[in-house]
């Protein structure tokens, strides 16, 4: 054989040999970084599906839903109460059962009922704003939506069953409503379950605004649907509670907050004690005729705390530290005049 031949083919098989190495190294490396930026790409899409959870979706989802369960328990006592007359103790039927309030929430909430038991001996009511036509309000039922957004982004989002959460509702200012719900498990990942999110025990809040609402206590004692307007007149001697503000105040109404005075929280329960978060309107007395001497404050009319006749407006009374409060004069004996 020609040595020459053979040089010449050892070099060919030897070129070869490297340039299909040189493809297969190459090739190799295309997959690699293909997989990688397939990898980059689902861990990517899952961290903003899971900054959008945890930041948007289920805040919002628990605000939804918590505030239809308030609005749904105005509803029920606005055609629970028939009140006849406007000078009543303290009575009616307001948010109390067997259970607290945050189980309650959580019936409203999970189930969309309300557990009547100590009011009417048994039996659960469903609440109307917890569903409106096709739309149910009820958190499973917005966490099954979010599931199905999830799931038409490429991934899965599983979660413990929502009647083993802890649900909460707190009132944190006068105008403030606070919920919160502590999500015992949920897992988000994609297809393949090769990159994922688990998270466990973790507390979301989203806070509710009281001027969203109307009062609990005109609801059930007079029968009348009066928004929580908050004012923006200013209390005290120095204040602008002057008798033509003062008129505005109490015929609008609107609502002041005083540390004396029912939160929105226990005046949704019936309680007319006092609250560092409460709140407080003067009743109209054109409207609340007030011949046996009790304070127009709305509370303390229905709990029939005296009062004090005022100099202006006429047929009005409060009692001898809201006379103070709201800058009033009174020419009774015993009671303060600061006018």
């Amino acid at each position: 054989m020609n040595k020459k031949a053979v040089v010449f083919s050892f070099i060919v098989i030897v070129l070869i040999s490297v340039i299909l190495i040189a493809f297969l190294v190459n090739l190799s490396n295309k997959n690699i970084q293909s997989k990688i930026q397939d990898v980059n790409i689902r861990i990517e899409t899952i961290n903003s599906f899971t900054r959008n959870l945890n930041d948007d979706l289920i805040p919002q989802a628990i605000k939804s839903s918590s505030n239809q369960a308030v609005l749904s328990w105005l509803d029920y006592l606005d055609h629970s109460n028939n009140v006849t007359t406007t000078l009543t103790p303290l009575t009616g039927e307001f948010i109390t059962s067997s259970v607290s309030l945050n189980d309650n929430l959580k019936n409203a909430v999970v189930f969309g009922n309300y557990d009547k038991n100590l009011l009417i001996g048994g039996g659960l009511i469903e609440l109307k704003h917890m569903y409106d036509g096709s739309t149910n309000y009820t958190f499973p039922s917005i966490l099954e939506e979010i599931q199905i957004l999830a799931f038409n982004s490429g991934l899965n989002f599983t979660y413990d069953d929502p009647q083993n959460y802890e649900y909460q509702i707190t009132q944190i200012s006068p105008w403030e409503i606070s919920i919160s719900v502590r999500i015992t498990n949920y897992k988000l990942s994609d297809m393949k379950g090769e990159v994922f999110w688990n998270f466990e025990d973790r507390v979301y809040y989203t806070v509710l605004n009281v001027t969203n609402f109307v009062d609990p206590f005109m609801l059930v004692l007079d029968n009348k649907t009066i928004n929580i307007n908050s004012t923006g007149f200013i209390p005290g001697p120095a204040g602008t509670f002057t008798d033509q503000n003062f008129r505005l105040f109490y015929t609008r109404p609107e609502f002041i907050a005083h540390n004396d005075a029912p939160s929105f929280l226990k005046r949704l329960q019936g309680d007319p004690s006092s609250d560092a978060n409460g709140i407080e309107t003067v009743l109209d007395p054109n409207y609340f005729r007030n011949t046996d001497g009790y304070s127009n404050v709305d509370y303390r009319y229905w709990t029939h705390a005296d009062g004090c006749l005022l100099v202006h407006p006429e047929n009005t009374y409060l009692d001898a530290d809201h006379i103070l409060y709201y800058n009033r004069q009174t020419s009774e004996p015993g009671c303060f005049s600061v006018k």
